[in-house]
């Protein structure tokens, strides 16, 4: 999506909701507010090429997106943000009109998905605040809830703006991702059953554990397995999830410097490259690097476009694979069949 395309969607947007506003303000039905069909930041149509950067603060955390010449990316790592989510933020915020007034309440803002940080997350606003490059605010709102009451196919929600403390039902929806990772494209690469020759994790204090798919489409096996144990199939087969896709859930720029013994977990494919995984800090907190090489000529450029991806970061897994990287042998082996 090129970033000059943002302002040019979405004033043939604000055309189209503008058309329904003035259809709502001289229909037959009256209305108790004169706000009703307006648009909430009706300079933010004209200007919405200007939207440098979109600071978000949710019941987790407060980040920033950022617009630069080549592209979208988070402000404090400085990893790639998907360009359609910035678009929709910008488009969705430039598009809402006001329906109806609400509370001014701040004990009901829980009510309306309004309330501040510290309150249930669930009940917590997300505040959204656009601006340009000199740091001007050109809109400030906080999100909460949808309504589907509202008419029309995008239906409403409610927010409150800036720092008042009057709540609106409005028409449209400011559809910031969550989580954060949602921002980014959060799946690596996928090495897939046919193309896993083996995984291998070590270090850390834990086992060893050597996994190898002997040829094309064979199921992984564990070859140090303990004397009288094999291969439990299924936890196995639940370790190899871990790199179909290699994906994160949160990224930072690099930070520290793994243990000597540090956990690492070697992925081989078939395809010509390898990816390592280090543990940096406890393995417990899931922050891990990644380094990619080819093994092998014909995986060269497959492992050049994946290390242009996880160069300079740090990611962190979910937490089913933190689990699995602190797994051990008697973890994915199992006694054989039919012994007592």
């Amino acid at each position: 999506m090129n970033v000059k395309q943002i302002g040019i969607l979405t004033v043939l947007a604000a055309l189209a909701v503008g058309a329904a506003g003035y259809t709502l303000r001289v229909g037959s039905q009256g209305f108790a507010t004169d706000k009703r069909g307006q648009i909430v930041f009706p300079g933010l149509v004209q200007r919405a090429n200007d939207v440098a950067s979109i600071t978000i603060r949710d019941s987790e955390r407060t980040y920033t997106i950022e617009k630069r010449d080549d592209g979208f990316y988070d402000k404090d790592s400085g990893y790639p943000a998907k360009a359609d989510a910035f678009r929709d933020v910008v488009s969705g915020a430039a598009l809402l009109s006001f329906e109806e007034t609400k509370t001014a309440d701040p004990t009901r803002y829980a009510d309306l998905g309004l309330a501040d940080p510290g309150a249930a997350p669930d009940a917590v606003g997300r505040q959204v605040i656009l601006r340009d490059a000199k740091g001007d605010v050109l809109a400030s709102l906080i999100a909460g809830n949808r309504d589907t009451t509202v008419g029309g196919a995008a239906g409403g929600s409610y927010i409150r703006l800036g720092d008042q403390k009057q709540t609106w039902l409005v028409r449209g929806e400011v559809r910031a991702p969550v989580p954060q990772a949602a921002w980014f494209e959060i799946n690596l690469v996928n090495i897939g059953r046919d193309a896993l020759a083996g995984i291998r994790l070590s270090g850390g204090g834990l086992d060893e554990i050597i996994a190898v798919s002997e040829k094309k489409g064979d199921d992984l096996k564990i070859t140090n397995a303990p004397e009288g144990r094999e291969t439990d199939s299924g936890k196995v087969m639940r370790l190899s999830f871990m790199v179909d896709p290699i994906s994160f859930q949160d990224v930072r720029k690099q930070k520290g410097e793994p243990m000597p013994d540090a956990r690492r977990l070697v992925v081989t494919s078939r395809n010509g490259y390898r990816v390592t995984y280090t543990s940096i800090g406890d393995v417990g907190e899931g922050w891990v690097r990644f380094a990619v090489d080819a093994t092998e000529d014909a995986g060269k450029t497959e492992a050049d476009d994946l290390r242009k991806k996880v160069d300079g970061y740090d990611f962190k897994l979910a937490q089913h694979e933190i689990d699995m990287l602190k797994w051990g042998l008697m973890d994915v082996t199992a006694e054989p069949k039919g012994k007592s």
